[in-house]
């Protein structure tokens, strides 16, 4: 039996556990629950602080900040704690924030926004930038003449401006009736307005700075002629570097820009190995690398700088891994790694001499928290506990777990156990499988304020990352292709078996919550495996598969590539209407035997509502119980902090009545 455990004692009771289920890792103390689980607020209330940046020359940090009353509030303050500016920011929904010069803070947010000659709702994205000294906040490339009306994507930077207190952002330019152009802008962070830099194309998707205020290089893909280019400047030109003319999908994706500026780095995935390269193409077009990769494991981000300059990369798995092009940060990591070695710890930001460097962390002696390190005294502080209101000794255990499908492949999985509770001690407890979105992202070992909730209230919650799942190799990956209603099924029913067999759970009380994806598979498990759950709980999911692709072709056109990823990915490009209605839940509800609950905002402009309304009907006409809770104003993140009090609350009831812990 395979096994690391973050303390001796754990790893000694953790092997008395049935031999057959893998316990690779355990995060969170494991001693006794004392008093009343936190009240449902601690775990549904955004965490005091969601976002936070250091400021280039390290003196100042900014951070999105949540108020007891649901409020945002953009706080800035020095690295003694002292409040230097508050900005309320309730009146967007705050997605992130940076500094790109020490006197301003940039926020980045959205809205859902519907505009006048443009079919539907969408998430209108944009910066904001505010003067430190004066308060005084202004919208990035407000007021620019000539641009197109209706776009997503626009708080989009790439880079510092070669004039003092300005930045480069892409934007469409052109009217509405035009084909736009992707254009690159330079905005002052005073006023927000933006100047033509250089002009793009219809086909332009990306920009690259030269670390000067200049441009480097571009990406360009042309969907309808399935055409992929990297140029990069020559003179006051373009040289093509690379070209494919048969991208159904784009083959790259430029990450970024090599510390040094040799070259454009970009990560390959090799098909036949679980192993991803960090490559490098010179501007000749010639590859070399990779100079970062691991056999084994796949690269799940790549860390750049504000001028996006390659630092370092971060590897997928259910523990942080990174591996450093800078000396300097890996140095700091080491370091907070050192001083913290049972945390989950990942990277945030750092000053411009890397001699302060931010990060955000979760630890079995704080929860969740924001780190300090300063490298030149060598002390690591913690800044910020994000939620004061969950004690440590509340904070359920998380294991990762990994046991066979059915059809033999290894499925890794988190575990989250009820407070105070013990991997053997002896006692069945209730278990909610909690299947992530995507399908393709992965659950790890982090705090995840809805498992944290559902285990507070006596459950076990198990988190399978079933094939189809990114961040366990290709193989893996390719492997979900067409199994929507599948295998990708059976990998959440063979984990209840799995686990009732090593003596954890009681097989006769189950039930399956998830969102997105997780939220068809939730309302698909209740469909095709109708046996094993006693209740199911869709937030956000898709019920009828052949309407959410007609739903595509009208946002993106018959022939984008987003049908044939989407297509592909469902029924491995067997995407006929008699196949995709087979696996549609909406088409199965008459074979559901179990209680349902759907919950879906109303400004979802992901998976529209009319996926669960769907839902609902097809549940009503054939007599099956189903309740449904619109969130008003919520998109498809739970972004807004009433609205997670909400869904946290609807579960909560449903579970009780349908599937009570005690």
């Amino acid at each position: 039996m395979v096994m690391r455990s973050f303390r001796e004692i754990t790893a000694m009771r953790l092997r008395s556990i049935v031999s057959g289920l893998s316990v690779l890792a355990l995060c969170a103390p494991l001693a006794l629950a004392q008093g009343a689980p936190p009240p449902l607020e601690a775990y549904g209330n955004m965490p005091l602080f969601s976002s936070a940046e250091l400021s280039p020359d390290g003196t100042r940090i900014a951070a999105i900040a949540n108020t007891a009353t649901g409020d945002s509030v953009l706080m800035v303050m020095g690295r003694d704690g002292k409040m230097i500016r508050q900005v309320g920011a309730s009146a967007l929904k705050p997605r992130g924030i940076d500094f790109y010069d020490n006197e301003h803070v940039v926020l980045f947010a959205s809205e859902t926004i519907k505009t006048t000659g443009f079919k539907g709702k969408y998430e209108y994205s944009g910066a904001y930038s505010i003067n430190l000294e004066t308060g005084k906040t202004v919208t990035l490339l407000d007021q620019t003449d000539g641009m197109f009306p209706a776009q997503r994507g626009l708080g989009h930077i790439v880079g510092r401006g070669e004039d003092k207190g300005t930045v480069l952002m892409p934007a469409f330019m052109g009217s509405a009736y035009s084909d736009p152009t992707y254009d690159l802008l330079k905005v002052s962070l005073s006023n927000g307005r933006g100047r033509n830099a250089l002009g793009g194309s219809s086909d332009t998707a990306d920009w690259f700075s030269d670390g000067k205020g200049g441009v480097l290089a571009r990406e360009r893909y042309n969907n309808k002629r399935n055409e992929y280019r990297i140029d990069v400047r020559e003179g006051k030109g373009w040289k093509t570097i690379f070209e494919d003319t048969k991208a159904d999908l784009p083959p790259l994706s430029i990450s970024g820009i090599m510390p040094d500026g040799s070259g454009l780095a970009f990560v390959y995935a090799d098909d036949e190995e679980v192993f991803d390269g960090l490559m490098v193409m010179d501007y000749n077009g010639n590859v070399r690398g990779p100079i970062l990769g691991r056999t084994g494991h796949e690269i799940d981000s790549v860390y750049t700088d504000d001028e996006r300059r390659v630092v370092g990369v971060l590897y997928s798995g259910m523990l942080p891994e990174y591996e450093f092009l800078d000396p300097a940060l890996k140095a700091s990591y080491e370091t907070v790694m050192t001083a913290l070695p049972d945390a989950t710890v990942y990277l945030d930001s750092w000053s411009d001499d890397r001699k302060v460097v931010l990060y955000q962390a979760f630890d079995a002696s704080f929860g969740e928290g924001w780190l300090l390190h300063d490298t030149e005294t060598g002390k690591v502080n913690l800044i910020a506990r994000v939620r004061s209101d969950i004690p440590a000794d509340q904070i359920g255990a998380l294991l990762t777990i990994e046991y066979k499908a059915r059809d033999g492949l290894t499925i890794p999985a988190v575990l989250t156990l009820p407070p105070g509770a013990y991997p053997d001690d002896g006692i069945k407890r209730p278990l909610v499988v909690m299947p992530h979105g995507g399908p393709a992202s992965y659950d790890r070992m982090d705090f995840d304020w809805m498992a944290q909730f559902v285990a507070s209230r006596g459950y076990v919650v198990l988190q399978p990352n079933f094939r189809g799942s990114s961040g366990f190799g290709q193989a893996f990956l390719d492997a979900g292709r067409g199994e929507w209603g599948g295998k990708m099924q059976d990998d959440l029913t063979d984990g209840v078996e799995a686990l009732a067999g090593f003596g954890l759970i009681d097989k006769d009380r189950v039930c399956i919550v998830g969102a997105s994806y997780g939220g068809y598979a939730a309302l698909a498990s209740a469909a095709f495996h109708p046996d094993v759950y006693k209740c199911s709980i869709s937030i956000a999911g898709v019920s009828d598969l052949n309407a959410m692709i007609s739903e595509r072709k009208e946002s993106y056109g018959r022939n984008h590539w987003v049908l044939s990823y989407w297509e592909g990915i469902m029924a491995d490009g067997d995407a006929r209407r008699k196949k995709l209605d087979e696996i549609s839940p909406a088409n199965a509800a008459d074979r559901i035997k179990v209680p349902v609950l759907l919950i879906h905002g109303l400004d979802d402009t992901v998976v529209p509502i009319g996926q669960s309304e769907r839902m609902e009907r097809a549940l009503k006409r054939a007599n099956k119980p189903v309740e449904f809770v619109k969130l008003k104003g919520e998109d498809h993140n739970l972004s807004g902090p009433e609205t997670r009090l909400q869904t946290l609350r609807e579960i909560d009831r449903f579970l009780t009545t349908h599937l009570p812990a005690g």
